[in-house]
């Protein structure tokens, strides 16, 4: 993927300022960052000044809480990932947060500097490539209505991650099974198995195993 292309911008949504200031010297240098205490000027500012590839949310808020804002921002564009970074942390909240709000991740306060920078590398990984896949797509689609023979070339190479998964997916293991190998969040499974699909020109996981194997990808051996 293009470096160029790379998004790397991030709003933060609190009502507590001085938690922004907080967020805003350990997210410096690492990021670019755009805070704002009201989640409904959020909302205007991921549509007037977007794109964003992460939204990181406090859960109770004046006017509007952190679920509710992430339903909102899925109406706006579902390839945004969504933090939840909270003191609170209700059973309740979180599988609130996970069913409605789809979250990419759900972090309590206090969390460590460290921790959150790596939570949100591996969100603004997922957001590019996920756009990386959309324009994968594109490419099949095109070269498909103009004629041309399916080829190698017409897919986009894989990323680590993404070759990563296709062996799991080989093997049978389900998202939560390869979340658990790899580390990483169930829903950022779900976005590089859709990267797969995208980048495959399928809609299924025995057929991205399949083209995989097509492609040369895999061997008879990989597969369960």
């Amino acid at each position: 993927m293009s470096t160029t292309n790379y998004l790397t911008r991030i709003l933060v949504v609190d009502d507590d300022e001085n938690y922004l200031a907080s967020i805003r010297r350990i997210m410096r240098g690492h990021f670019i960052i755009v805070t704002t205490t009201d989640p409904v000027q959020a909302l205007k500012i991921i549509k007037y000044q977007g794109p964003f590839a992460v939204v990181i949310s406090d859960f109770r808020m004046p006017f509007m809480n952190g679920i509710e804002l992430f339903s909102k921002i899925v109406t706006i564009d579902n390839r945004i990932q969504r933090i939840m970074l909270t003191g609170c942390a209700e059973l309740q909240m979180a599988i609130d947060a996970v069913n409605r709000g789809k979250i990419t991740a759900f972090l309590t306060k206090p969390t460590p500097a460290g921790t959150i920078r790596m939570v949100v590398l591996d969100a603004i990984r997922t957001y590019n490539e996920y756009l990386a896949g959309e324009s994968a797509t594109f490419e099949i689609q095109t070269s498909l209505l103009s004629g041309k023979e399916h080829s190698t070339n017409l897919y986009s190479p894989l990323t680590v991650k993404e070759t990563e998964i296709l062996s799991w997916l080989a093997k049978g293991c389900s998202n939560g099974e390869i979340s658990i190998k790899l580390n990483i969040t169930v829903g950022t499974v779900k976005c590089h198995v859709n990267n797969l699909f995208g980048k495959m020109g399928v809609n299924s996981r025995n057929k991205v195993v399949a083209k995989a194997m097509e492609l040369g990808l895999l061997k008879t051996s990989d597969v369960q």
